[in-house]
């Protein structure tokens, strides 16, 4: 998975890629959990397509405060997801690979 920088993230959005965003910081154990469960979201999303129809990545939210901000980020881990531009779905805490794979499938 992917590591993200502030502008990559800024232009991703900008060119309306449907992605994933795991905002985690290195010192949580949750995101460590959290980060597995992506992973293997991943690696079922390149099972089903070569080129799925979602990109999964990763921002560290201490790398930039006031980016992290920005995105109304208030605990890690939060996954945020993306679609055409426009952020749709927000949730902190862990989340099991089902639940993420339920809700970009629809």
């Amino acid at each position: 998975m992917q590591q993200l920088t502030t502008e990559q993230i800024k232009q991703k959005i900008q060119e309306g890629e449907n992605f994933v965003l795991d905002l985690f910081a290195v010192w949580c154990g949750p995101c460590k959990v959290m980060l597995s469960n992506l992973e293997r979201v991943n690696e079922s999303l390149i099972k089903e397509s070569e080129s799925p129809s979602y990109g999964i990545y990763k921002y560290d939210v201490e790398s930039d405060m006031e980016f992290s901000k920005e995105l109304g980020i208030r605990s890690v881990p939060t996954i945020k997801i993306f679609k055409e531009g426009k952020e749709v779905f927000s949730k902190s805490g862990v989340m099991t690979p089902n639940q993420v794979l339920s809700l970009i499938s629809n």
